[in-house]
């Protein structure tokens, strides 16, 4: 099957279900009912931590804390997503013209293998973070005691106003948990596949520009105003991309810090105790991917920096001695550009690059041993 453009149908998927999607039928409805949904499980979860805060023992805390956050950073994602909606829609839009519009000159058929590309990496993240789901899911309830001493243990901690440990209540709860934390995670994980769709698309929409103007014998000054008139073109997609995303990676940068030092102190907990394997098989994976998505948006700044750098050689490498002087002029101003790279950073602070990711990873190592030396 050839895709006509670079859209991943699992991110297409995903933002339908959130209900961000250009067209998506009754968007007010998606809205109220994450509202609800997000509302309730976050105060109960936020509750319990609080009311067992001096009587769980530190572990215990540091687990039932890294579960929540999660939940609170997929709150502040899609509740930026519904304020920055217009971007997106542009954003969207800009893709299918692309791959329409420029077909034509894409003699190396780059719009079909980004495509496919694009399904591929997306679709491995949105199942990497369903099945760190199930891990979780097993390492929580699967390996409960067989007494009937031990309680029954939900799959989120809260602290809600009945009995939960008695049927049905607790079959009604762990299932209604089971759900939302299942479609929780995947608007969670739809805007990191997002964000790599994105720049997948940028990515082939500049080999396609600087193919064009290398591969293609010269013919006069409109190929190279082509060439000038689609970096400006990208240049604007890709300052619309860093204004929806940018705050979303700032939270991203907040949270994921905080998370991985939280899930990191508890595999090194449970490696250590005797039976730490439920708690093992729930918090590896579910660190994998975690770090994942740190880097997936760390990538995507160092990955724009590349491309940039990529138009500037591609302008210098042509033959532009053999130009006219206006003609070198033209190019000249690509040049300038491109050294200045395409702006993606977090909260309008910092450009992310994989030095970023690095920086993250060794304020999380630190922030472990500290809580190391406070078990």
């Amino acid at each position: 099957m050839i895709l006509r453009n670079t859209i991943s149908q699992s991110v297409k998927f995903g933002l339908h279900f959130i209900g961000i999607w250009p067209g998506t039928p009754f968007p007010s409805l998606h809205k109220i009912g994450w509202i609800i949904v997000m509302s309730v499980l976050q105060t109960y979860q936020y509750r319990y931590i609080i009311a067992h805060y001096k009587s769980d023992s530190l572990m215990i805390t540091i687990d039932n804390l890294s579960i929540a956050m999660p939940f609170s950073l997929t709150s502040i994602k899609i509740m930026i997503s519904w304020a920055n909606y217009g971007v997106l829609r542009e954003i969207i839009s800009t893709m299918e013209e692309d791959c329409q519009k420029y077909a034509a000159i894409d003699i190396n058929k780059l719009i079909s293998k980004t495509g496919q590309l694009s399904f591929y990496l997306t679709s491995i993240v949105i199942s990497s973070y369903l099945v760190a789901v199930f891990l979780y899911i097993i390492g929580t309830i699967g390996f409960q005691g067989n007494s009937a001493s031990i309680s029954r243990e939900l799959i989120l901690k809260m602290d809600l106003p009945f009995e939960t440990s008695k049927s049905p209540n607790y079959e009604l709860i762990v299932t209604t948990q089971f759900l939302i934390h299942l479609l929780s995670v995947l608007a969670f994980c739809t805007f990191t596949a997002l964000l790599l769709m994105v720049v997948l698309h940028v990515g082939c929409q500049i080999d396609i520009m600087c193919r064009n103007l290398i591969d293609v014998p010269y013919k006069n000054e409109d190929q190279i105003k082509f060439f000038i008139n689609r970096h400006q073109e990208i240049i604007v997609f890709t300052e619309r991309m860093e204004k929806f995303f940018t705050y979303i990676g700032l939270s991203q940068l907040v949270f994921n810090t905080i998370i991985t030092c939280c899930v990191g102190f508890l595999i090194i907990i449970a490696v250590h105790i005797d039976d730490g394997l439920p708690l093992l098989i729930k918090s590896v994976l579910f660190y994998m991917v975690i770090c994942l998505e740190a880097f997936i948006y760390c990538f995507a700044g160092e990955y724009l920096s590349i491309k940039s750098q990529l138009i500037g050689n591609t302008a210098y490498e042509f033959l532009w001695y053999d130009l006219r002087a206006n003609e070198r002029q033209l190019l000249m101003s690509v040049i300038l550009r491109s050294q200045k790279g395409f702006t993606f950073t977090f909260g309008k602070f910092a450009s992310l690059s994989l030095e970023s990711f690095t920086a993250i990873m060794k304020v999380s190592a630190s922030y472990v041993s500290v809580l190391l030396a406070m078990y």
